[in-house]
C-alpha cells in the first residue's frame, strides 16, 4: 500500500513523567523547581559546595533556550526569523535547526517545524485562538509550509515571507540538555534536569535514576525505565486540545491535509542520548501512522521506544525490544 506523505507539526504536550530516585538519602541532594517554558521545571543534583551556583546557571540556561525560541515573547529570535527573509542564526540556535533537518529528512517530511501558520489557525499559537478554520483558511496556510522550502546556509536561513516556523517540539529537550551542559561546566556528574517531562541525566557513582512513565488515563505508572546516562521524551495529544460543538480537536496538525490529525496513540516515549534527539523523536514517532512508527524504532538494536494507545476503548502499551531490555536490566 503507497504510504501518503504527512508534514506534521510539533507543537506536542509532552506528558507527565515521574522521577523515583535509588540509594538516595536525605540531605545529600538538592531538588529545586521553577515555572520556565509555561511548565514546570526541575533540577536534581548532590548537596555540596558549588551546588546553588551551579542551579542559578542551570535554570539560567533553560531562560535562555526559552529567550530564543518562544514565538510567545514578542522580542525572541524565533520571531526575528519569522520575519523572513535571510537571517543569521545564533549559535545557540543553529542545534535546533540542523536536527529539525535531520527529522524532516530521517520523516520524509513528516516532521515539519515550519507549519506554525497551521498551528496558530486552530488556534494553538501564541494568538491563543481556539477556532475551527474554514477550508479557504486551511488551503492558504498550506501554501506556507514546507521545510524544503527553507534555505539553510552555514550559520544563515532564509525563511520565505509569510512561512512561520514553531519549535516547540525541539526546544523543551534542547533546554534539558543546555541546563546539564551548564551543570557538567561546575563539575556535576550526576544529576538530573526536568524540562517538563524532558528528562536529561547523569550518574557515575552508582546512582540509578528511575523515569516513570505514566498512564495516559491515570496517575500510575505504565513503565519504569532505570536510567544512568541519557534522555527520556514522552509525547502526547491527549492533555491539549479543544471542543467546538461535539468535536474536539488536538494541537497536533497535519500540515499536508491542514486538518488535526487522527491517530490511536496517546503518548510515545523514547530514550536517547540527548534531549534535542529524544523530544524530536517522540514527536516524530507520535505523528507517524503507529505502526509505522513501530517499524522504524526497529528491534534489537534500535531507538528504546513505548507506545501507548487507544484500542477500542481499551488501553494497549507496546514496548520494543530494546525498551524491555533496558527495564530488564534496571530490575
Amino acid at each position: 500500500m503507497k504510504k501518503a506523505t504527512i508534514i506534521t507539526v510539533a507543537f506536542l504536550l509532552l506528558a507527565a513523567a515521574t522521577i523515583f530516585f535509588a540509594n538516595r538519602k536525605r540531605g545529600e541532594w538538592i531538588e529545586e523547581k521553577r515555572f520556565q517554558m509555561a511548565t514546570v521545571t526541575k533540577i536534581v543534583i548532590p548537596n555540596v559546595r558549588g551546588s546553588r551556583a551551579a542551579l542559578r546557571d542551570a535554570f539560567a540556561a533553560i531562560d535562555e533556550v526559552e529567550r530564543m525560541a518562544s514565538r510567545y515573547i514578542p522580542d525572541s529570535e524565533i520571531n526575528e526569523v519569522n520575519k523572513g527573509g535571510w537571517h543569521k542564526l545564533s549559535p545557540l540556535f543553529l542545534p535546533m535547526w540542523k536536527e529539525a533537518d535531520n527529522l524532516y529528512k530521517l520523516s520524509k517530511g513528516r516532521f515539519d517545524v515550519t507549519a506554525g501558520r497551521l498551528v496558530s489557525l486552530w488556534g494553538f499559537g501564541p494568538e491563543g485562538r481556539e477556532k475551527t478554520p474554514t477550508e479557504e483558511e486551511i488551503q492558504e496556510a498550506l501554501k506556507y509550509t514546507g521545510f524544503d522550502k527553507v534555505i539553510l546556509s552555514n550559520d544563515h536561513v532564509y525563511l520565505p515571507p509569510g512561512m512561520q516556523v514553531d519549535f516547540n517540539s525541539l526546544a523543551a529537550g534542547y533546554a534539558a540538555d543546555r541546563a546539564a551542559y551548564a551543570l557538567m561546566a561546575h563539575g556535576f556528574t550526576d544529576y538530573l534536569v526536568d524540562a517538563g517531562g524532558e528528562i536529561v541525566c547523569s550518574s557515575v557513582h552508582g546512582h540509578v535514576w528511575k523515569i516513570g512513565v505514566k498512564d495516559p488515563e491515570s496517575e500510575e505508572e505504565t513503565a519504569v525505565l532505570p536510567l544512568e546516562l541519557g534522555a527520556v521524551s514522552t509525547s502526547g495529544s491527549y492533555a491539549n486540545f479543544y471542543k467546538s460543538g461535539s468535536n474536539s480537536f488536538t494541537h497536533i496538525v497535519d500540515a499536508k491535509t491542514g486538518k488535526a490529525a487522527k491517530t490511536s496513540l496517546l503518548s510515545v516515549s523514547v530514550n536517547t542520548s540527548t534531549g534535542l534527539r529524544a523530544d524530536g523523536m517522540s514527536t516524530l514517532l507520535f505523528v507517524l501512522p503507529p505502526e509505522e512508527a513501530k517499524k522504524l524504532v526497529g528491534g534489537e538494536g534500535g531507538l528504546p521506544a513505548m507506545f501507548i494507545e487507544e484500542i477500542e476503548g481499551r488501553l494497549k502499551v507496546t514496548k520494543n525490544v530494546e525498551w524491555l531490555r533496558r527495564e530488564k536490566a534496571g530490575k
